[in-house]
């Protein structure tokens, strides 16, 4: 391979501080969402192995996350606070 050329990967390797600037989130919001299942991921190394993120994977996530004008967020159950009396 000669020195000008570069390696491209379709859908490149981002690093979680990368991927938390495109998202302007932080790292932990970045670790969250891989625990989560939520946003795809590589692990990449030795041991639990580093990750890594495809930037497809991310653009997949934010077309996920996307709402319309109007449409409202899914509601969660309001949890029930035995330990308060109202």
């Amino acid at each position: 391979m000669d020195r000008g050329e570069q390696i491209t990967l379709e859908g490149a390797l981002l690093t979680v501080r990368e991927v938390a600037d495109l998202l302007r989130v932080s790292a932990n919001c970045v670790y969250d969402l891989v625990g989560k299942g939520k946003l795809a991921c590589h692990r990449v190394g030795t041991g639990r192995g580093a990750i890594r993120v495809r930037r497809n994977d991310v653009e997949a996530y934010l077309a996920a996350c996307r709402r319309e004008k109007g449409e409202e967020a899914p509601r969660l159950p309001r949890p029930r606070l035995k330990h308060l009396s109202l």
